[in-house]
C-alpha cells in the first residue's frame, strides 16, 4: 500500500478537527468525516466537495477506510479509537490519547494485538524547530542535560471533561519524556481552581528522572499573555524553543558554571546564537508519518506505547492533586 492510496475517516469536525480535515483534503487521503452536528457537517461539504459526510459512527466504520482520526471531545477518545480498531482500522487519536492510564493500554494493546498502527496527535514533536533542538541535544551541543522547563499560557478554550493540565500539558510531557528517554521516578506539583468548577485552570509539575535531570511544566488558561516556550538547561548551555502561529524561533546560548581555584564558582555565558530551523507544517508532518506508519509499520515518536507513558505522566499529578494534605506530595512512577 502506497500513501497516495490510504484513505482515512475523521471523527469530529469541530476546532482541531477542522484543521485534520484540511490537512487530510489536501494530502488527497480524506474520505468520510463524521460528527454529531449536521451544521458541522455542512461545512465540510461546502468545503470539500465529494467527502462523504454522516453523522453515524458506525456507517463511518464500515466505510471503505483504512484508518480514522478521533478528534472528538476527549471522554469519547478511549472508546472510539477502540472501535475503530475492533473494526479493523488503524488510529490516530487526538491528545489526550485516553483520560486514564487503564483507557490508554487497552488502546495501544488492542492496536498491537490486532497488527493495527495506534498514534498520537502529540503535533509538538513534529514541530521543525523541535526536531532541531533534540538533534542538538544528543550531538552534545549544551553537554549533559540537566533540567527542562515548559511554560503553556493563553487565555485558551475552556473544556468540560478535562482540565487544563490533560488539554495543554500532553505536549510538553510528550517533549520532556522524548528528551530524557525515559518516565519519571517522581511526579509532584499542584493543580487550582479559578471558580468553584471542578476542572483545574492552572497546574504546575516536577519531574524527576533516573539518570539524573528535572523537568517543570506549567499550564494555565487562563493567563492574558500568551506563551509556548520550552527551555533545555544543559552542563554547556541552554536550548530555548519559543513558539508562536508565524513558526516560533530557536535559539542556543553557550553558558556554564566554572569552578574558579580560590573564587569559588563562576558563570561564563556568550550570546544566544539564533539556530536555523527548516520550514514545515508540524500537523503536515505528524500526518504524513502516521501514513508511513500504516504503509511501513516502523514505528514513530507517538506511537502507543509511547502515549500511554505521557498520560501515565498526566495522571500522576491527578494523583499528587487529590492526595490529603498531609500526605506526601509525590509520586513514584
Amino acid at each position: 500500500m502506497s500513501t497516495s492510496s490510504i484513505r482515512l475517516g475523521v471523527i469530529g469536525a469541530g476546532h482541531w478537527g477542522a484543521n485534520l480535515i484540511r490537512n487530510c483534503a489536501e494530502l488527497g487521503i480524506l474520505h468520510v468525516v463524521c460528527d454529531t452536528e449536521p451544521t458541522a457537517l455542512d461545512s465540510v461539504e461546502a468545503a470539500y466537495p465529494g467527502v462523504v459526510t454522516t453523522t453515524d459512527v458506525d456507517w463511518l466504520l464500515k466505510s471503505p477506510i483504512h484508518g480514522v482520526i478521533v478528534a472528538s471531545p476527549a471522554h469519547l477518545h478511549a472508546p472510539l479509537a477502540r472501535r475503530a480498531i475492533a473494526a479493523g482500522k488503524h488510529v490516530f487519536v487526538e491528545k489526550p490519547f485516553a483520560l486514564t492510564v487503564a483507557d490508554a493500554e487497552m488502546v495501544a494493546s488492542d492496536a498491537d494485538r490486532a497488527g493495527l498502527v495506534s498514534f498520537a496527535g502529540h503535533v509538538l514533536l513534529y514541530h521543525p524547530a523541535v526536531q532541531r533542538l533534540l538533534e542538538l541535544v544528543r550531538a552534545g551541543a549544551i553537554g549533559r542535560v540537566v533540567h527542562a522547563r515548559s511554560r503553556r499560557m493563553g487565555l485558551g478554550r475552556l473544556r468540560e471533561h478535562e482540565s487544563v493540565w490533560w488539554s495543554f500539558a500532553p505536549h510538553d510531557v510528550a517533549l520532556v519524556l522524548e528528551l530524557f528517554g525515559e518516565s519519571p521516578t517522581h511526579v509532584t506539583g499542584a493543580q487550582h481552581r479559578a471558580t468553584n468548577h471542578p476542572l483545574a485552570d492552572f497546574a504546575y509539575a516536577d519531574a524527576n528522572f533516573n539518570r539524573g535531570g528535572s523537568a517543570h511544566i506549567e499550564v494555565s488558561w487562563l493567563d492574558p499573555e500568551k506563551c509556548s516556550r520550552f527551555d533545555v538547561f544543559g552542563t554547556a548551555g541552554v536550548l530555548s524553543f519559543n513558539d508562536a502561529p508565524t513558526g516560533g524561533t530557536l535559539t542556543l546560548t553557550r553558558c556554564a558554571i566554572e569552578e574558579r581555584s580560590g573564587n569559588g564558582r563562576v558563570i561564563r555565558g556568550e550570546p544566544p546564537e539564533n539556530i536555523l530551523v527548516p520550514e514545515a507544517q508540524p500537523l503536515r508532518t505528524e500526518l504524513e508519518t502516521f501514513l508511513s506508519a500504516i504503509e511501513t509499520g516502523e514505528p514513530t515518536l507517538s506511537g502507543g506505547r509511547q502515549a500511554v507513558e505521557v498520560v501515565r505522566m498526566l495522571a500522576a499529578l491527578d494523583a499528587v492533586a487529590s492526595a490529603p494534605a498531609l500526605e506526601e506530595v509525590s509520586i513514584a512512577l
